[in-house]
């Protein structure tokens, strides 16, 4: 076996092609995800030269189309030929993948020449894995859904061969898997050796999972199992990666679920709601308590929407509101807020924050990974599995309440929101215990439940039977979802089930076209295209004006978007087209992206049916003002922020050039942002100008959609753009390992200085960023020293609060005070976690004894002693830590980082 998990990838050249067809480079693009590394691409290919490349967004001519076309056909690149190969998710946004032209043929057969498969499906090639894993000799069945308790996309691993992945047990695993000439998606429960040994297989998948659909194997027998069934039997060597693992999230609320609350539910729970989550900020910011602050404003990785509808893409990246919290956090003087690079990402943080809690009450909601509720089990001999045998309007999770809607997003419509009545453990044993009866499987008690503890209430899933799923587009490919909880939102709830349904719409299962291989650059051109939050947003604004026939019209073309990619489907740009005629957008929808508060109206004028208008209006004005008109200071008032580093004049020259390159970048991203916004302008111009004339009209009016979808991209491209001259500049930062404090002060001495007044005139000034993108963590550091360290908080998961000794040697033990017979208190020390020297968090061990990772922090110095737990967080006495900021790039399977 040999694991990936720090392999280099494979190098990617960017490209783009323009309307001209004319091939490009683009900026290097640095990051993980983009080389390719841990992907199954990687290790069946190694040494393959692989090229991006990005084709415009908008509309073309019939001509423009028919050369970018021709262009795609065969890419040259500094004396390599690439030929087009696939896609992945990025298709809808113009991004597909080329490979060396000797290469092609052999990845070709692998989505049997279809260039629908590859388009469609490439992505599983290249998604990168946490954990990767390549073994010479293997055995993998593929069965029809749901034999041997398999699902929709959901399979099986023995748990030895999951014992070298090395990760958490007792989860959910989403999975990516490479065998023969052809690879499978989807996510994984753990069987038990001897299950898989009966079975003669380490790895059993469901035909949904691979991808395309799988013809090759040697077709196997299974008569004392299946009846007269038949299953496909691959032997030989797999590359097994992981994506992903189920665990504990919260969700942010969104104006898609909120426009379908009751207005009792509107008034009584969601505006309460809003308005304390509005105080708690307020204070928190007031009181300099960023901790608290950056907490409520959600900006941990298990808190983010699911809501793709929504669109939200922040122009910041993790890392860079990581090292603004970490700065914040810092700085007990408060004055760093007014640093202009701090203040403008605290800003945008607080406008996203603001225009989620007027839009949908920024309430939180648990969020799970979907699973399903297949067993598969030895008993006396004989295996016994099912699948689908929970009741169609229950589910099996870790809740708080007894009845709740399970919500997917995108929402299509109110039937969407799925109503159920939770599976208490006792319930969910009971009813397990009558299935296995009815297959000839007679347990007790405690082994039923066993099974259920190792099979079904697995940590962070939802169980949901699959045609229950299926009402809101549901599957097992580790789809997320959420709750909206009865004892929190009993009215929403109630009125939920209640509620009479009057549509359905499911995914467009129509059978998969087939073209011929050379057609692959048309079939990429056709997956352009992304009109989800479009139409979403036509349907939001239609239950605004009180239309709920138009949205019950859109749901459909919603869903024929969401198929577009896999089935070809179309929206019907006719049914979008009348029903944009009748209904007027939403206002407050303007106000999605802007980057601060007061650019958000304090009152839009909203007819009584749009429900979230009048949210919007009700919260708008209690938000007042987090910042004054003086909320940010000169760059010259921080010059003497970082000092007593020496520095050279040649390091002080190198830190100038590095400054100019990324100044000069970052101002011809801003140059062409103003071109397009002017080009925009100009054609809106020209529609008005024409909008009598029917056929100078029609031209306008496509010169002007080409011009609206420019202005997209180039946000997009911006965002992409600037993260890629941040990366160069880390990258260059990381090479400083000798002197890089002294680079430090050299950088912020020249990046301090006055802005040149030119700058100013091309609609951009300075704020000092290359310095906190350059040595995040050394300034965070450089501002500790002034200021003294902070407490070390360590975050364990599932960790009661309460008093707790911790050891020399940094083991946690729970303390508990138990009286005896004769009534005398006793101490009890119950181990619960223990923190190495090194960082890492273990709460437990697995078979051979090694150390089973929850978490990792920096290495510090504590004290042992008592000390307590609140809210699952540990205080370890004697310690002092800086402020971390997180790293973005990581292969290993983890949870959040302590907060």
């Amino acid at each position: 076996m040999t694991n990936g998990t720090n392999c280099g990838g494979l190098s990617v050249v960017s490209l783009q092609i323009d309307k001209d067809g004319h091939v490009s480079k683009k900026l290097v693009e640095v990051r993980q995800q983009s080389q390719l590394r841990n992907t199954l691409l990687e290790a069946l290919y190694p040494g393959l030269q692989v090229a991006s490349v990005d084709v415009p967004q908008e509309p073309l001519d019939p001509y423009e189309q028919a050369i970018v076309e021709h262009a795609l056909q065969d890419v040259e690149c500094e004396g390599v030929r690439y030929r087009l190969i696939g896609a992945s998710g990025s298709a809808k946004k113009g991004k597909f993948y080329a490979a060396d032209v000797a290469y092609e043929k052999k990845l070709a057969e692998r989505f049997r020449e279809s260039p629908q498969a590859a388009i469609t499906y490439f992505g599983i090639l290249v998604s990168s894995c946490r954990v990767r894993i390549e073994e010479p000799d293997r055995s993998v069945l593929v069965v029809d859904d749901h034999e041997f308790g398999t699902n929709d996309c959901r399979g099986w691993i023995s748990e030895s061969l999951f014992g070298k992945l090395k990760l958490q047990p007792h989860r959910f695993y989403q999975f990516r898997l490479g065998f023969g000439k052809t690879q499978a998606k989807g996510s994984f429960k753990v069987m038990t050796d001897e299950v898989a040994a009966k079975l003669e297989a380490d790895i059993i998948l469901p035909r949904s999972s691979v991808k395309p659909e799988y013809k090759g194997g040697v077709l196997r027998s299974f008569r004392s199992f299946l009846g007269d069934r038949h299953a496909h039997l691959y032997q030989g060597s797999i590359v097994l990666g992981i994506r992903d693992v189920s665990r504990d999230l919260e969700f942010q609320s969104s104006y898609t679920l909120v426009e379908h609350a009751p207005a009792s539910s509107i008034e009584l729970e969601i505006k309460p709601y809003a308005l304390c989550q509005n105080a708690k900020v307020k204070a928190a910011f007031e009181e300099s308590n960023f901790t608290e602050l950056f907490q409520l404003l959600g900006t941990s990785e298990a808190q983010r929407s699911l809501d793709i509808s929504e669109d939200h893409n922040p122009e910041f990246t993790t890392a860079e509101h990581t090292v603004v919290e970490a700065v914040l956090k810092a700085d007990p003087t408060g004055y760093m807020v007014k640093h202009p690079f701090v203040n403008g990402q605290l800003q945008r943080l607080l406008a996203r924050w603001a225009f989620k809690l007027c839009t949908s009450g920024g309430f939180r909601l648990p969020g799970f990974t979907l699973a399903d509720d297949g067993y598969l089990m030895l008993h006396d001999g004989d295996v016994f599995w099912g699948s689908d045998w929970i009741p169609k309007n229950r589910v099996i999770a870790q809740l708080n309440c007894l009845r709740g809607l399970v919500v997917r997003y995108p929402i299509r419509m109110k039937e969407d929101l799925l109503p159920f009545e939770t599976l208490t453990a006792d319930k969910t044993v009971h009813l397990l215990t009558d299935e296995l009866r009815k297959s000839g499987c007679s347990m007790n008690a405690d082994r039923v439940l066993d099974l259920a503890e190792q099979q079904l209430r697995l940590k962070g899933t939802l169980v949901l039977h699959s045609e229950t799923a299926a009402k809101n587009g549901g599957d097992y490919d580790f789809d997320s979802v959420c709750v909206v909880e009865g004892n929190r939102f009993p009215l929403f709830v109630e009125d939920r089930f209640l509620y009479s349904e009057q549509h359905t719409s499911q995914k467009n299962k129509a059978p998969k076209v087939c073209s011929p291989w050379w057609n692959l650059p048309q079939v990429a051109m056709q997956a352009r295209g992304n009109q989800i939050g479009a139409i979403t947003d036509l349907k939001t604004s239609c239950l605004a004006a009180g239309r709920g026939d138009l949205a019950r019209e859109l749901v459909d073309q919603l869903q024929n978007a969401l198929d577009q990619l896999k089935h070809r489907t179309e929206p019907d740009q006719d049914v979008i087209k009348n029903i944009r005629q009748q209904v007027t957008a939403a206002p407050w929808l303007k106000f999605k992206n802007k980057r601060r508060i007061d650019e958000m109206a304090e009152h839009v004028d909203v007819p009584e049916t749009d429900k979230v208008g009048n949210l919007y209006n009700f919260v708008r004005k209690e938000l007042g003002r987090f910042f004054s008109k003086d909320a940010t200071a000169p760059l010259r008032d921080f010059a003497g922020l970082i000092a007593g580093e020496s520095y050279t004049r040649e390091i002080f020259e190198e830190c100038r050039l590095v400054s100019q390159f990324y100044g000069a970048s970052v101002g011809e991203i801003m140059e062409r942002r103003m071109k397009v916004d002017e080009a925009l302008k100009l054609a809106e111009s020209e529609f008005e100008a024409h909008k009598n004339d029917p056929e100078a009209r029609k031209q306008a009016l496509f010169r002007r959609t080409q011009a609206r979808t420019a202005v997209r991209v180039n946000e997009e491209r911006t965002r992409q753009d600037l993260r890629n001259i941040i990366d160069m500049v880390r990258k260059w930062a990381l090479g400083k390992n000798g002197d890089r404090l002294a680079y430090l002060s050299a950088l912020h001495a020249y990046a301090s200085r006055p802005t040149r007044q030119g700058r100013e005139q091309k609609g951009w000034s300075s704020t000092g960023s290359i310095v906190f993108y350059a040595f995040p963590q050394e300034i965070v550091n450089k501002i500790v020293e002034r200021t003294g360290g902070r407490q070390v908080t360590v975050e364990i998961p599932d960790l009661c609060d309460g008093e707790v000794e911790i050891d020399p040697e940094g083991r946690i033990f729970l303390v508990n005070h138990v009286a005896d017979s004769e009534g005398s208190n006793h101490e009890r020390h119950i181990f619960v976690a223990q923190v190495t020297p090194e960082g890492n968090v273990f709460m437990d061990r697995d078979g051979r004894g090694t150390p089973v990772v929850v978490n990792r922090v920096r290495p510090f110095h504590f004290e042992p002693g008592r000390s307590e737990v609140r809210n699952g967080q540990v205080v370890f006495p004697g310690s002092q830590q800086r402020p971390s900021v997180s790293r973005t790039e990581s292969n290993s399977a983890h949870v959040p980082p302590p907060k």
